[in-house]
């Protein structure tokens, strides 16, 4: 087994090993740290296995030849921008030189200089890339959320966006790459910390492309994902995983990760699968197209506006989806394709992983804080920003999966299972020791509040004064307060125990839990008999909302006195449409119905509001009767 130790290699083969230089030398060569040859072992035993979806342009790839292909931009705080370095003169070990040289600016590399015009995309040519196409990521959401796309997709004109065209040349100059270097690469560390060994891999993309190539939410240049395998080190020297977790967009902390024994976790061997998102490199366990909504900062008064429409649109007027209700307000709905229908990476499939090692000790990890693309000083969010290095966050800070990803993935509070006996018979001892010390306290406080009670009395029944014996009963009830209070706490630490050891005794057995317990939030891709697979549907999804604004544009345009019942027409329009292509008529027919019959009985109140009064009244009186009379009937012969 070879593994490189340094991130800058020559050009390997397609499903070769990796070419082996004095630089990178082979693991097991002479003089090779024995604790480094083991961990980079152990990572090739757990490696993952990444399947892709057909049409995804950029792959894991090392960093090395990327940087090379960069110029670095230095910008103050005022946000004024200066080339320090063009292609060429920028590697891994000159990015740390450049920081120590501008220690006042924010540093960013920028792969693509020259984005294409019209005229270059027009004509870009990809003939080994796998054909995409799915359904309109519209037609799978109601007329709600098509309207807050968008405004998101105008505020791309104002906000810090990636340009047009950066994905055609960033394609060309990674094609470029991967023709001088094909492999494809994971960089990891291995660490050691609350009694876990953490197996970090990260994964390395020239281009984040999910808006442009795949109608999602953001660009950026560079992309960083990353996945971990929680094992235990026995002393015997055997290895057991544990768990498995992996970065997507809306799972944090402890939904992150799933137990190696989870069914929903595949395998293949001990090297566990991820379906990466298209264009975005999102890692999910199960494959599908998962339904995204990204939430958008908006003013108060236009989160007001748009839960207003929202629940008279899905409340009065009974339309839209089921997940369309569930739906956070002012988030927009997006599309990740994690379909595994492309390339895939890993044992068992056509390519296999090349190692590169990183750590604090490697220059460019530890030292370099700029990002890795370029910085659109999005006003919005982050989205559209490039993201920093495997151990910085885009504001300098330490990531916390690089620091801390026990914390990470919310499992500071778990041992590992080699632990965990240990630890509950540790913890079974400390509650008896507390217990028994607070059984002891316990009868003295009784002794004691029993004393201050008779006092109180004696006081009382002795005749002195209200203050005197008010004194005393202060006295008293603290006391009383205490015996209730340590006797809750001694009851609690026997629940503790009795828990504790049955816990014990579950886990001597074998039995480690329900795998999922620790799960709150399930992110699971959307069924596919809900995807729209209607022509009809994924055009009227993508032409209505233009429609709606042109047709009350011209209201206003032509000053109709009565707009307002052009705007009621373009609603009834709507409502029609959306049940036609949605294949709903029938529910939009019952639901009209229903309206009907409200309206009537409104009408009904308004003309003949006294005759419906005096009947109600008629029918009040008559049970009021029919009750009284009922009672009378079962008090007859009773004695007075």
């Amino acid at each position: 087994m070879t593994a490189e130790l340094s991130a800058e290699t020559p050009m390997a083969t397609p499903g070769d090993a990796p070419v082996v230089t004095p630089a990178d030398a082979p693991v097991d060569a002479p003089g090779a740290d024995a604790a480094r040859i083991a961990d980079l072992a152990l990572l090739r035993r757990f490696e993952p296995v990444i399947r892709y979806t057909a049409g995804e342009f950029f792959y894991p790839m090392c960093t090395a030849p990327y940087v090379e292909a960069c110029d670095l931009w230095a910008m103050d705080a005022r946000g004024r921008r200066r080339k320090i370095a063009r292609v060429g003169e920028v590697t891994l070990d000159t990015l740390v030189q450049w920081r120590h040289r501008v220690p006042d600016r924010s540093l960013y590399l920028r792969f693509v200089q020259h984005p294409y015009n019209g005229v270059e995309m027009a004509s870009r040519d990809r003939p080994m890339r796998d054909h995409f196409s799915a359904p309109s990521r519209l037609a799978r959401v109601g007329v709600i959320a098509r309207l807050i796309d968008a405004g998101f997709d105008l505020s791309l004109l104002v906000r810090g966006s990636v340009p047009g065209g950066t994905v055609g040349a960033a394609d060309a100059k990674y094609a470029a790459i991967r023709e001088r270097d094909p492999r494809f690469v994971y960089h990891a560390r291995v660490v050691r910390m609350g009694g876990w060994t953490v197996l970090h891999y990260m994964f390395f993309y020239a281009m984040n492309d999910w808006r442009s190539s795949f109608a999602g939410a953001n660009d950026h240049e560079a992309d960083w994902e990353q996945c971990f395998v929680f094992v235990e080190e026995h002393a015997d020297g055997t290895v057991t995983p544990v768990w498995f977790a992996r970065a997507a967009h809306e799972e944090v902390g402890a939904d992150m990760r799933r137990r190696w024994d989870d069914p929903i976790v595949e395998r293949v061997g001990d090297h566990p699968v991820i379906y990466a998102g298209a264009g975005s490199h999102a890692a999910y366990i199960e494959q599908g197209e998962y339904v995204l909504p990204i939430p958008v900062q908006m003013p108060n008064v236009l989160r007001r506006t748009a839960k207003s429409i929202s629940r008279f649109w899905f409340d009065t007027l009974g339309q839209g989806q089921q997940a369309d209700r569930k739906r956070p307000v002012g988030a927009i709905p997006f599309v990740d394709y994690a379909r595994g229908d492309g390339v895939g990476v890993g044992p068992g499939e056509a390519n296999a992983w090349t190692q590169v090692w990183i750590d604090d000790a490697v220059p460019w990890v530890g030292m370099y804080d700029g990002l890795f693309g370029l910085d659109t000083q999005d006003r919005v969010s982050v989205l559209e920003r490039a993201p920093a290095g495997p151990k910085f966050s885009r504001d300098g800070r330490a990531r916390q999966s690089w620091v801390d990803p026990i914390a990470f993935a919310g499992l500071e509070t778990t041992p590992p299972p080699g632990l965990a006996m240990a630890t509950l018979e540790r913890e079974i001892e400390i509650l008896a020791g507390a217990s028994a010390a607070d059984q002891a306290a316990l009868a003295e406080l009784d002794a004691q509040a029993q004393r201050m009670g008779v006092r109180v009395t004696a006081a009382a029944r002795a005749g002195r004064s209200t203050a005197f014996v008010a004194t005393l009963v202060e006295e008293r009830d603290r006391a009383v307060a205490e015996v209730r209070a340590l006797r809750i706490s001694l009851d609690a630490s026997r629940t503790a125990i009795t828990d504790c050891r049955a816990e014990l005794a579950r886990l001597r057995a074998g039995d480690p839990g329900d795998p999922v317990a620790h799960l709150r939030h399930v992110v699971h891709p959307q069924d596919p008999s809900e995807i729209r697979l209607s022509r009809a549907m994924d055009v009227w999804s993508a032409v209505s909302v233009a429609l709606a604004l042109a047709f009350f544009g011209a209201l206003l345009y032509f000053d109709a006195k009565d707009w307002w019942i052009g705007l009621i027409a373009i609603l009834g329009s709507y409502i029609v449409i959306e049940a036609v292509v949605r294949r709903r008529v029938l529910e939009l027919l019952l639901q009209v119905t229903i309206v009907q019959a409200v309206v009537g009985l409104l009408i009904l109140l308004r003309t003949s509001w006294l005759v419906l009064i005096s009947a109600v009244l008629a029918v009040v009186g008559l049970m009021i009767l029919r009750d009284n009379l009922r009672e009378l009937r079962w008090t007859k012969g009773r004695p007075r």
